[in-house]
């Protein structure tokens, strides 16, 4: 339900601004002038972040985000020398030789050591241009999906119940996910760092066997993942 809300109030914001334009054109109203230099990077940025917060970040939809962002940049003169776009290719070339290595790897096994995984459908948390911090003070957790775009998500855990193996898929673009863990668990991270990097600050301890796994898989883009 959240993400077809997101679709819709993103998808009518694209609509207006075609109307808005095609308006002009027509003559219906003054010519209005776009006040920030790289405003057609919007165009490729908004679908594409509208695409990861319906089916999550693949291969394409992450190349053009990236790509945008660069525009956006370069247009803006936070990166000179036009470094933004001769940095396309070896973005492109990045992204795509790390969706070919870790196409298999990233993908969880059905079942877990601990049982059933829990976290293959979990919720999902957003932070765009802000911040959202969930906390699970006695609360059963069994999973969950963070994205950070230009802003943090915190995902505090530290008085979570986790009696199974979980997922967290970690998405930080241009922003930051910060994960607290309880300590009666163990983790196995697996991670795709572009421009980003992602610390992994955490001490079990749980006791030899029967503890629960959380799987965090990190996609850091120009940001960063904290666990611990």
């Amino acid at each position: 339900m959240r993400k077809k809300t997101v679709s819709v109030i993103m998808g009518l914001l694209v609509v207006a601004g075609g109307i808005f334009f095609g308006a002009q054109v027509l003559g219906y109203w003054p010519e209005y002038k776009v006040s920030f230099d790289g405003w057609w990077t919007l165009f490729i940025i908004v679908p594409c972040i509208i695409s990861i917060f319906n089916s999550g970040l693949n291969m394409f939809n992450s190349i053009g985000t990236g790509l945008g962002i660069l525009f956006l940049l370069n247009e803006q003169g936070v990166l000179k020398d036009n470094i933004g776009y001769r940095l396309s290719i070896p973005y492109v070339l990045i992204v795509f030789g790390l969706s070919l290595i870790l196409r298999r790897s990233s993908i969880a096994p059905k079942e877990g050591n601990n049982g059933i995984f829990a976290g293959s459908k979990g919720q999902n948390y957003f932070a765009v241009f802000g911040g959202n911090t969930p906390q699970f003070n006695g609360v059963e957790f069994r999973g969950a999906n963070a994205y950070a775009v230009f802003g943090g998500v915190d995902l505090k855990l530290q008085n979570a119940i986790i009696r199974r193996d979980c997922v967290i898929n970690a998405y930080s673009i241009f922003g930051g996910t910060d994960i607290i863990l309880p300590k009666n668990v163990r983790v196995v991270v697996s991670s795709i760092p572009v421009f980003g990097g992602v610390e992994n600050r955490f001490v079990s301890e749980a006791s030899e066997g029967g503890a629960p796994t959380v799987f965090i898989r990190a996609v850091s883009i120009f940001g960063g993942t904290d666990i611990k």
